[in-house]
């Protein structure tokens, strides 16, 4: 499906739509796809890239929120993991199985009968339908599983299931199945300000962030699903409005696995203050995360400073006391800000403690407002949002919706049937692509196929874009013509994990990623220079806690 920037700007121009969403985010992704489903006129902006904020800066998990139980949270447990089933059916190509260990140690806030209860009550709220119920496991067969644990502490381990996935894709794939479904979708495009008839919204000025233009867009009903910057959109209608939203700042690293050596994924407790974190083993490098504090400076650019970097490896270090990690062993850094709805208290409650349930708001406009909730619930999000609109465009409008929602058993787009990973592979065998590169193909799904017709097609887009890289030339050609890469950053750090993962953080091979992108979309020579020095700003950003 090739897509088109100028169509969908066009579009935007000159239509009227039933919603507009903002926002790029999973919850604005799912969204958009929610009402075009149903069969309202919709469109969806960004000032950014899909997934700029938090939908790509997370720490890459699907999961239930075990340690939500601790804070009687059973609602959003049952919720998110009922959403964690679905995403299982509706993306296995972007969302997959994760085992974790929980070690038990002496000295613990909570022993083996109560981590045992927990993980009991966290299958049942799974309904038992988990992709395996848990396990508890005595010291010794702990650790013939995970032999880096501290064996002088250890009691014993509960093995259990969630699920990891690529987040930013994951967004990706919602917003490519709004666009599906009829959805006008354009990224860097930024809401400026609202029209109003008579005190309600119905419309928008909206600025493309590429070229400078303005123009309008009429929307009958609009809905704010930006995440961290929702009450920047909500001041724009009210400018006195008082804010709905706490951030706070979640840090993480990426280490080589072999730096950070476990099998399975650790729920890890802090030293200093006994908060959860995840060491998340990914392929050959180690996610370590995330830090909890309150945020109040640039929502485009959070970073993780010294100090998150020193917890969490004072964290990992105290978990896998034989690892011994210092932070020369860090590839990146990286810190997105979770937009939790503002709780009664205000920063006198632990940021830890602060719920991540969410809330919707109605504005005096109308303008209604979705806050908090997590990448795993963004669906069932999207759902109440859109019923919520569905609901005003009938009784304000008499526009009644063609179908009830219809996401829930809804593949995304470019999910794969039973057989699409063996085909994959068989089409791919006489261009000799190696297993890093074809598992790289598995994850865009059926859309592998169009890329392997590139190279039938260019045999040198099959070449790879560095040793340690392992995508293909052909892929950032994909990632312009079908995904909206539209800058640099967008192909490095979110159609793929190269700035994750690389030891050099793709710094290498950006010139040749940016004369591939510059030859579709007509970049100049000055124009894939400004590229090039934008996206060593965002390598620099990761190391600022060296500074």
């Amino acid at each position: 499906m090739k897509i088109s920037r100028e169509e969908m700007l066009f579009r935007l121009k000159e239509n009227s739509f039933d919603v507009l969403v903002i926002g790029g985010g999973i919850t604005g992704a799912c969204t958009a796809r929610d009402a075009a489903l149903r069969g309202f006129k919709t469109a969806c902006v960004d000032k950014n890239d899909w997934a700029f904020g938090t939908s790509s800066r997370s720490s890459k998990l699907i999961h239930g929120g075990l340690r939500y139980l601790e804070m009687y949270d059973f609602h959003l447990v049952f919720e998110a993991q009922r959403e964690r089933r679905q995403l299982l059916l509706n993306a296995p190509h972007l969302v997959w199985p994760q085992a974790f260990t929980f070690p038990i140690y002496r000295g613990d806030k909570n022993g083996v009968l109560m981590i045992a209860m927990g993980l009991w009550l966290y299958d049942m709220l799974a309904l038992f339908r988990n992709v395996k119920n848990h396990r508890m496991y005595l010291k010794k067969k702990a650790l013939q599983i995970e032999d880096s644990l501290d064996e002088t502490r250890l009691k014993a381990a509960g093995v259990f299931y969630d699920c990891s996935t690529d987040d930013a894709r994951l967004t990706l794939a919602h917003i490519l199945s709004a666009i599906q479904a009829g959805a006008c979708c354009a990224n860097y495009v930024e809401v400026k300000g609202f029209h109003k008839n008579k005190g309600k919204i119905c419309g928008a000025r909206l600025k493309d962030n590429l070229s400078g233009e303005e123009f309008d867009i009429e929307a009958k009903v609009v809905l704010n699903a930006s995440g961290a910057w929702g009450d920047v959109v909500c001041r724009i209608d009210e400018p006195d409005v008082p804010p709905k939203l706490q951030l706070t700042k979640g840090a993480h690293i990426v280490v080589p696995r072999e730096r950070a050596r476990t099998r399975n994924a650790l729920p890890i407790i802090s030293p200093t203050d006994e908060r959860m974190m995840f060491i998340v083993p990914r392929g050959n490098f180690t996610l370590i995360g995330t830090t909890d504090t309150y945020y109040h400076e640039d929502l485009d650019n959070p970073y993780a400073t010294k100090e998150d970097v020193d917890y969490i490896l004072e964290a990992a270090n105290h978990a896998l006391p034989k690892a011994n990690l210092d932070s020369s062993d860090i590839i990146s850094t990286y810190a997105g800000l979770r937009p939790l709805v503002m709780m009664e208290g205000g920063e006198d409650v632990a940021a830890s403690k602060v719920s991540r349930e969410h809330r919707i708001y109605e504005g005096h406009s109308g303008l209604l407002t979705i806050s908090g909730g997590k990448l795993t619930t963004g669906r069932s999000m999207a759902e109440e949002l859109v019923d919520m609109a569905a609901l005003r465009l009938l009784k304000e409008f008499g526009i009644k919706a063609k179908t009830p929602c219809r996401t829930k058993n809804n593949p995304v787009f470019g999910a794969p049937s039973i057989d699409t990973e063996a085909r994959i592979r068989a089409m791919s065998t006489k261009f000799k692509l190696s297993d890093d590169v074809l598992a790289t193909l598995f994850k865009q799904g059926t859309q592998a196929f169009e890329i392997l017709k590139m190279v039938e097609e260019d045999p040198s887009l099959g070449e790879r874009l560095g040793p340690e890289i392992p995508h293909i030339r052909a892929q950032v050609k994909f990632a312009v013509e079908s995904e909206m890469a539209l800058c640099l950053d967008d192909f490095m750090v979110r159609r793929t994990e190269i700035f994750y993962t690389a030891r050099d953080q793709g710094l290498q091979a950006a010139e040749e990623v940016a004369n591939i992108m510059g030859s579709v979309l007509g970049w100049d020579e000055s124009e894939k220079l400004k590229q090039i020095a934008n996206y060593r700003k965002t390598v620099e950003l990761s190391k600022k806690y060296a500074d």
